[in-house]
């Protein structure tokens, strides 16, 4: 999956180079600064065979949490993530939810701490996916044992430092790759080169 956090020299043209490559995108709040949720919109409507995760990490009151999520279904994403410590109920806005239980970057220990108790809300609430950073093997590990049934996502490789195709390796569903391909001289080169790692460890699973 492509993480398009940052504003990038040419979007649509990196979406229709990868459009073979990666299943899915997660759209951040710098893009959507820079392009609005109207230009938001506009991209997954000429791109509708992706899925397209809106990632702004919600955390409020339920109620708040509901309105916003209604409004991103109208803006035409089909997932969104969620942070879980907040405490949630179950929404039924017709997206998929998808609960942050580990993030990627070093400084975020709150996770470590709490891990378990995480993975315990996601249950009860019922999610759709939890987010386990590709940093974080064990963790990845931990949650495909303890939440089978679950998808787990996946960021952190490439700029984050975890190698294509080790979080798979460790449990993982999908792998978010964002900066080492927005950021390449030549995007889908980059992402065929992450591909390839993958399915190294797919088909050597298999």
């Amino acid at each position: 999956m492509l993480a398009l956090d940052f504003p990038s020299r040419d979007v649509r043209g990196i979406l229709s180079e990868l459009q073979s490559l990666a299943v899915g995108v997660k759209v951040g709040f710098p893009i959507t600064l820079s392009l609005g949720f109207d230009g938001v919109r506009e991209i997954i409507r000429d791109f509708p065979d992706y899925y397209w995760i809106a990632d702004y990490k919600l955390a409020d009151i339920p109620e708040v949490v509901q309105y916003i999520l209604e409004g991103l279904k109208r803006v035409g994403f089909d997932a969104s993530i969620i942070h879980l410590f907040t405490g949630h109920r179950r929404y039924d806005v017709g997206m998929e939810l998808i609960g942050v239980v580990a993030m990627s970057h070093p400084e975020a220990k709150f996770f470590r701490g709490n891990f378990e108790k995480l993975l315990d809300e996601a249950e009860l609430l019922g999610v759709d996916g939890i987010v386990v950073g590709a940093t974080r093997p064990e963790m990845i590990r931990e949650a495909r044992r303890r939440l089978p049934n679950v998808r787990i996502f996946s960021p952190g490789v490439g700029a984050q430092g975890a190698e294509p195709g080790s979080a798979i390796a460790a449990g993982a569903d999908f792998e978010i790759v964002g900066r080492s391909i927005l950021g390449s001289e030549n995007p889908r080169l980059e992402a065929m080169r992450v591909v390839e790692a993958q399915r190294g460890v797919i088909h050597g699973r298999s």
